[in-house]
């Protein structure tokens, strides 16, 4: 099938890219940008990056704007989604049923498929494969025990170790689906080239922190 990829730029949606293309053709990427930051659909930190990423792919990207209303939004992205020529959409969803009905209908009513290659796999599980795979660093903590502190670490062990006792302690979801923490996948098997963080923002705020990225460049592999 020829599929659409939804990215933020975050591991989970870039996972979920990766194991759709394995028996399927990736022909575009689609990136959303919600007037809502805080928007419980659509990942928002260092989304000016998705251009960066269909670059290093070689992938054309098709930039979906949205209101961030929550309702609204939904019709707002299906009518811009009318156009393209694919057969189902990719998103990174792992257990937001939230998130998942609303890709659904949008998936239904345009006569396409919904492919969630995430869809209840095991958390843990999911960090492994995106050590494995992936260079991915943490841009942004909003969860008890988790401080500036993590900004900018890699996807490994050692965080992974740590993510497993904040689990144990406060609950917080271990792939970070509940806002816990959000990530930025710089390098990955379909990147052609690897994204170089140069320079970067940390935005302060009483229960979180955001590491944006103000600058960077593509360096081959």
């Amino acid at each position: 099938m020829r599929l659409a990829a939804f990215i933020s730029g975050g591991k989970d949606s870039i996972l979920a890219m990766h194991k759709a293309a394995e028996d399927n053709e990736i022909s575009c990427l689609i990136s959303v940008v919600s007037e809502n930051i805080d928007s419980f659909m659509f990942h928002t930190v260092n989304i000016h990056l998705t251009d960066a990423i269909a670059v290093a792919m070689g992938k054309p990207l098709y930039k979906v704007f949205v209101s961030g209303e929550e309702e609204k939004e939904v019709e707002e992205l299906k009518k811009q989604l009318s156009i393209l020529k694919v057969d189902g959409i990719v998103i990174g969803g792992i257990r937001s049923k939230y998130q998942r009905k609303r890709f659904k209908k949008i998936a239904d009513d345009l006569s396409i498929e919904l492919i969630t290659p995430l869809w209840h796999v095991d958390e843990r599980k999911i960090l492994e494969e995106v050590k494995e795979k992936f260079e991915a660093v943490i841009v942004k903590v909003s969860a008890y025990g988790m401080d500036e502190s993590f900004l900018g670490k890699k996807i490994n062990d050692e965080v992974i170790g740590k993510l497993v006792e904040l689990n144990e302690k406060y609950g917080i979801n271990l792939a970070g689906e509940g806002g816990e923490f959000e990530t930025l996948v710089v390098d990955a098997p379909l990147y052609r080239r690897k994204i170089v963080i140069k320079d970067y923002d940390i935005i302060r705020e009483p229960l979180s922190a955001t590491m944006i990225v103000k600058s960077f460049y593509l360096a081959p592999k």
